[in-house]
């Protein structure tokens, strides 16, 4: 079991991402890159255009700028 420190975080971080209005400009064939982490989310994925800094592109231009799938799980 996380101690109660780490629990918290995790609870806060899902307010968080939950709470935070998705940036404008995505749509059908976009992921999310997450710039800080260099990981890209799906649509629909808790993520897809909520982290503080990251844009939108295809999933073909984020893996050639090296980014990851969140989780290892492709979005096509």
């Amino acid at each position: 079991m996380p101690p109660p420190a780490a629990a918290s975080a995790k609870a806060t971080a899902k307010a968080s991402a939950s709470a935070t209005p998705e940036a404008a400009g995505g749509g059908a064939g976009k992921v999310w890159v997450n710039s800080k982490s260099n990981t890209y989310h799906c649509p629909g994925s808790k993520f897809y255009g909520k982290t503080k800094a990251g844009e939108y592109m295809t999933e073909a231009e984020a893996k050639t700028k090296g980014a990851h799938a969140d989780h290892g799980k492709a979005c096509s």
